[in-house]
C-alpha cells in the first residue's frame, strides 16, 4: 500500500475519528515514555539516619562538592543504590560523621596566640569527644556524654583535688548493660585521665537510673571469673558432646554441664629443721701462753740517779697460757612456699539427654528408646570423660528422651519476595506495556491505514444514491458496464440533482454537518 493511499484513506475520515485516532496515540506515547522514566528511575537508600545537626550539615555540604544526588527526610540522607557502599567509605576516609561530638582533630588547625586556658579547655574537649565515641562502639549504646572535671593545681594549697568524671548513655530500646559492662566502662574513662580514679567515675542512664556502684570496681574481675567459669562448663559439654554423638549419632544427644569453681588463691609457707644431721658451720679457735722469770728493783726516782746501784728486789717464775676453741654447727632446714592458684574445681554437675531410635512404619516415624544398659554405659563413659569424684559431690544423669518433639525444625530463610517482585516487574512491565500498546493501539490503527477507499461495484448504487432510493425519491438506475464506474456515478448524482435540486442540496448540508 502506497503512502498518498494511507494519506487519502485519512483524509477520508471523519474528524470525530480522527481525533481519537491522534488522541489514542498520543496517550501511547505518554504511557510507553512514563513507562520508560519509571524503569530508569534511580533508586535511593539510606546513607546515613540518625544523625545529629552538626553531622548533616556536613555529609551535605560534601555531596554537594562531590555533585552526589541526594535527599534529606528529617534526620535520614538518601543516596542513589549504587553508591551508598562508596560514599560511606570515602566519607569515612575524610572523619565524617563524627557522631556529633570533637576529638582530637581540634587540634589539627594551628591558631597562633591562643591563650593557656583555651588550650587546656580544648585537651578536655578533645578526651571528652574521643571517649564519647568510644563507649558508642558498644552494640547497646545508642548514645553517651563524657564530662571530665579537672581542677586546676595551684601552689597555693597543700590540698590535691583529684578529677571527676560523669557519663551519661542512651541505650538502645530493649537493651541492658551489666556489671561487667559498666565497670569496663568506668575503667575506660579511668585510665584516659591522669589521676582519675574509678571510684570518681559516675555512670547514668537517659533515664537517671545510677548504673555505677562503689563495688562496680571489682566488676571486671568478677566478670573475667564468670567467662572462665562459662569456658570451663563450654569445655566438658564440647568434650562429652563429641564422645556421645560418636557413639549415638549426629545430632543425637544434649549436654548441659555445670562447675562449681574455688577462685581461692592459697599461698602456703613450709620450713622444716632435721636435728638428725648436723653440719659445722663455722669454727674459732684461739692460743695463748706465757713462761720464764723476772728480776728488778723498785721503781722510782732514787734508782734512776747517777752513781746510784739498782735497788734490791725478788726473782720469781711466771708461766701463763690461754685457748679459746669456738664451733657453730647448723641443723639442715627445707623451706616450702606452695601457691595455690585459684580455679580448682569443687564439683561437677553433668546432664546428658540421649536420642532413641527410629523407624519408619506405615510413612510415620515409629519411636524406640534406648535400653537400660545403653543409658548405663553412656553414664559410665561420661563419668569417666570428667574425672568423676563422689567425694566431692559430683552428679552425672543420663536420660532418654525423644528429641522430635524437642527439637524445633530451623525456619527456612525468608526471601525478599518484594524486592524480587519489584525487580521483576521494573523489567517485566515495560514489555507489557509495550506488548499492549502493539496488540491494541498500534496494530489496529495500522490495519485501518491499510484499508483502500471502497468502489461501487457493478449493479450497485453508490451511498447517495440508495438514500435517495431508499427515500423513495427516485428508482435505481441499471448501471452501463461500458462506463466507468466514476463516471457513472458521476452521471447518475447529476441526474439527481437534476430532477429535485432542493433535496440534493439538502443532503449535501447534512453531509457537510456530519463531518
Amino acid at each position: 500500500m502506497a503512502f498518498s493511499d494511507i494519506i487519502e484513506n485519512i483524509k477520508s475520515w471523519s474528524t470525530k475519528k480522527k481525533i481519537a485516532a491522534i488522541s489514542i496515540l498520543a496517550l501511547s506515547i505518554a504511557i510507553l515514555i512514563t513507562v520508560t522514566l519509571w524503569t530508569q528511575k534511580e533508586e535511593y537508600q539510606v546513607l546515613f539516619s540518625n544523625l545529629t545537626q552538626e553531622d548533616s550539615g556536613q555529609v551535605t555540604v560534601k555531596l554537594k562538592e562531590m555533585k552526589v544526588p541526594f535527599k534529606v527526610e528529617g534526620n535520614v540522607i538518601y543516596v542513589p543504590q549504587k553508591k551508598v557502599y562508596e560514599l560511606r567509605l570515602e566519607l569515612a576516609s575524610m572523619g565524617i560523621p563524627q557522631g556529633g561530638v570533637i576529638g582530637f582533630e581540634i587540634f589539627d588547625k594551628t591558631n597562633l596566640g591562643i591563650t593557656e586556658f583555651v588550650q587546656r579547655l580544648n585537651y578536655i574537649r578533645a578526651i571528652q569527644g574521643e571517649l564519647t565515641r568510644t563507649i558508642k562502639q558498644l552494640s547497646e549504646v545508642d548514645t553517651a556524654r563524657v564530662h571530665i572535671a579537672i581542677p586546676e593545681r595551684s601552689i597555693f594549697t597543700e590540698k590535691d583535688q583529684k578529677p571527676t568524671a560523669s557519663i551519661v548513655l542512651k541505650l538502645k530500646p530493649g537493651r541492658t548493660l551489666n556489671q561487667a559492662q559498666v565497670g569496663g566502662i568506668l575503667h575506660l574513662v579511668s585510665s584516659s585521665v591522669e589521676g582519675l580514679k574509678p571510684q570518681a567515675v559516675t555512670v547514668l542512664d537517659s533515664m537517671g537510673n545510677l548504673l555505677s556502684k562503689p563495688s562496680d570496681t571489682d566488676s571486671i574481675t568478677d566478670g573475667k571469673l564468670l567467662e572462665y567459669q562459662k569456658f570451663v562448663d563450654k569445655t566438658f559439654e564440647q568434650k562429652i558432646q563429641s564422645m556421645l554423638e560418636g557413639i549415638v549419632g549426629k545430632g543425637k544427644a544434649i549436654v548441659r554441664v555445670t562447675t562449681k569453681l574455688d577462685f581461692k588463691k592459697i599461698e602456703t609457707t613450709e620450713e622444716k629443721f632435721d636435728p638428725d644431721s648436723a653440719t659445722a658451720r663455722t669454727q674459732q679457735k684461739t692460743t695463748e701462753s706465757t713462761s720464764g722469770s723476772s728480776t728488778g728493783g723498785i721503781p722510782g726516782v732514787l734508782s734512776n740517779q747517777p752513781g746510784q746501784g739498782g735497788g734490791g728486789g725478788s726473782a720469781g717464775q711466771v708461766i701463763s697460757q690461754k685457748q679459746v676453741e669456738t664451733t657453730n654447727f647448723e641443723i639442715s632446714r627445707t623451706l616450702n612456699r606452695i601457691s595455690q592458684p585459684g580455679g580448682e574445681i569443687k564439683s561437677i554437675s553433668v546432664a546428658v539427654l540421649v536420642d532413641g531410635t527410629y523407624k519408619k512404619e506405615k510413612d510415620k516415624n515409629v519411636y524406640t528408646p534406648r535400653s537400660e544398659d545403653e543409658i548405663k554405659k553412656y553414664n559410665e563413659v561420661v563419668k569417666a570423660a570428667i574425672g568423676f569424684n563422689r567425694e566431692r559431690g559430683d552428679q552425672v544423669i543420663v536420660d532418654n528422651v525423644a528429641f522430635e518433639s524437642v527439637v524445633e525444625e530451623m525456619p527456612p530463610e525468608k526471601l525478599d519476595i518484594l524486592g524480587i517482585v519489584t525487580t521483576v516487574l521494573k523489567y517485566l512491565v515495560p514489555l507489557i506495556v509495550a506488548l499492549l500498546l502493539i496488540l491494541f493501539v498500534i496494530k489496529p490503527l495500522v490495519e485501518t491505514l491499510k484499508v483502500t477507499p471502497k468502489k461501487t461495484p457493478e449493479g450497485i448504487l453508490p451511498e447517495g444514491e440508495m438514500a435517495f432510493a431508499t427515500a423513495g425519491q427516485v428508482k435505481p438506475v441499471a448501471l452501463e458496464p461500458e462506463l466507468a464506474p466514476e463516471e457513472l456515478m458521476k452521471e447518475q448524482v447529476l441526474e439527481i440533482v437534476k430532477k429535485d435540486p432542493r433535496q440534493a442540496a439538502h443532503i449535501i448540508r447534512e453531509w457537510m454537518t456530519e463531518s
